[in-house]
């Protein structure tokens, strides 16, 4: 028979677990209901010209947004879109030669520093006949983790497929091109809203009207912005970063000279040519362009096995 000293210790562990599972579940339901820390940007300072990060100067965009420090970028997320507003990277010939030796692995997940309410969800995108567009490209980076954030939803943004594989991946090229022309870039990809109605995904991720990419090239200190309608028209042209800021609301550049922000880098459209020769990339083209063509072709085929 059990002692009654024996019982007793039985209950006082049985009283113990329940006790420490009763702390567990409390401090837990707090967790969930406490806000989530914004990202320091200064954390990531290396990822802006100068250490200086974007600023909005439309308020307006700056409603329930969230920074956010990813590995190799730096984020500006916003929960009214459920979509980021700019992603910053800082591109290296270094880093693009460690790029090459990683293999694309698709692994979009949901951004789990995110609250639930400001999430993006896969299944915001299941069917909905836009592409998961990356700002920050998964081309650009040099691990295995930068990879992996680079497919977290909160850099990416609904996009026209024809715009997405086709006009976006060739300036994402152009701008590695320039990256190994002069050594280093820095850049910010972002989503502008201009129109008067926007689409909605599942009733809750907003579609961009336009793409953008912001190109500064220290050597040359010059900028210029790749500026393109979100949809199949192939569209795009080249603006300044001024004009990008009466565009979005949002000064990519704000530490730049305000000569260099008036006057548009006339950058190269395509990964190997450009309207002026002093910035024309010299190294031969990554892909040709039958080959461009036929990952196009596969990249859609994959769409449309997993629609």
């Amino acid at each position: 028979m059990i002692s009654v000293v024996s019982l007793k210790v039985c209950v006082l562990k049985v009283c113990v677990r329940y006790i420490k599972a009763s702390v567990l579940i409390f401090v837990l339901s707090l967790i969930s209901i406490l806000p989530v820390r914004a990202d320091d940007l200064t954390q990531c300072s290396e990822s802006f010209y100068g250490g200086i990060y974007p600023e909005f100067t439309n308020s307006k965009l700056s409603v329930n947004t969230q920074p956010l420090c990813m590995d190799g970028f730096a984020v500006m997320y916003s929960g009214v879109s459920r979509t980021p507003l700019w992603s910053a990277e800082y591109l290296t010939r270094k880093r693009l030669q460690q790029a090459q030796q990683i293999d694309r692995d698709d692994s979009f997940h949901e951004e789990s520093r995110l609250p639930e309410s400001m999430r993006a969800k896969l299944s915001d995108y299941s069917g909905s006949g836009y592409d998961r567009g990356h700002l920050a490209p998964n081309a650009d980076m040099a691990s295995r983790s930068q990879q992996y954030d680079s497919f977290s939803l909160a850099n990416i943004a609904p996009q026209s497929p024809r715009n997405n594989r086709y006009i976006w991946r060739n300036i994402e090229s152009a701008t590695r091109y320039l990256t190994q022309q002069y050594g280093e870039v820095y850049t910010i990809t972002g989503v502008a809203f201009t129109n008067e109605k926007t689409e909605l995904l599942a009733n809750r991720v907003l579609v961009p009207s336009h793409f953008f990419k912001a190109v500064y090239i220290p050597a040359l200190n010059q900028a210029g912005v790749y500026y393109a309608p979100n949809d199949e028209s192939e569209r795009i042209e080249v603006i300044s970063v001024d004009e990008l800021a009466v565009q979005t609301g949002i000064d990519v550049l704000p530490v730049l000279d305000l000569q260099v922000k008036a006057q548009a880098l006339a950058l190269p459209l395509t990964p190997s040519a450009g309207s002026d020769d002093s910035i024309a990339p010299t190294m031969p083209s990554e892909e040709p362009a039958w080959m461009l063509f036929v990952w196009a072709i596969i990249d859609w085929i994959i769409a449309q096995l997993r629609a």
